[in-house]
């Protein structure tokens, strides 16, 4: 039987990306059940970081497609993130904060939806910048936002996750991806970029 999470608490681990598709990280096992005490593992899809691209410092707002941003788990299911374009949707590189929020919603490989919710971002783990393209406020890169996801079925739980945000603009390495991903702790690994699936981040 599959274990399901939005419904329920979760840990997770989202990542978005911009420009086009690329390779994937591992994904810990699907079935495995949640626990609520242990913190977001992000040893798989967010570990490739430290060696990208030199740091960009200074503040930077993130946004994806305003339909949202979609990945897959291997047993089919698909997960979409929004991100809510109210202005808050920022990062500081300097002082490791983050802003801003959006929705989720986790869905089977026939459409049948499994929960729902809403994310908040709560800081900054690391930006690596790919460089700026045109207009010159424009950049790539990878950030990993530290998030707080609350299901809409249990409102009093907020559960922390990481955010992981990537974008081709520049010269992005080669093993850079477009897309989302969103690793759900012991439970559900979306770890496979939808496309098309547009971010940007925009330097402030």
């Amino acid at each position: 039987m599959r274990t399901r999470a939005f419904g329920l608490t979760l840990i997770a681990l989202v990542t978005v990306a911009c420009g086009q598709s690329g390779q994937t990280g591992s994904s810990p096992n699907p079935s495995a059940p949640s626990t609520l005490s242990q913190p977001a593992n992000i040893g798989g899809n967010f570990a490739a970081i430290g060696t990208l691209a030199a740091h960009e410092t200074g503040t930077f707002r993130y946004q994806v497609s305003l339909a949202g941003v979609k990945a897959t788990a291997e047993n089919g299911d698909v997960n979409t993130v929004t991100v809510t374009r109210d202005g808050t949707n920022t990062f500081d590189v300097a002082a490791k904060s983050a802003t801003g929020g959006g929705t989720f919603v986790h869905k089977t490989s026939g459409g049948t939806t499994v929960g729902s919710g809403t994310w908040v971002a709560t800081g900054l783990l690391d930006f690596q910048s790919y460089g700026n393209g045109s207009p010159a406020i424009n950049f790539g890169g990878r950030a990993a936002l530290e998030v707080s996801l609350t299901p809409s079925a249990n409102p009093s739980v907020h559960k922390p996750g990481i955010l992981e945000i990537e974008c081709l603009v520049g010269n992005p390495p080669p093993a850079a991806f477009e897309g989302i991903r969103l690793n759900v702790k012991d439970v559900i690994n979306f770890n496979t970029p939808v496309v098309p699936g547009p971010t940007l981040f925009i330097k402030q």
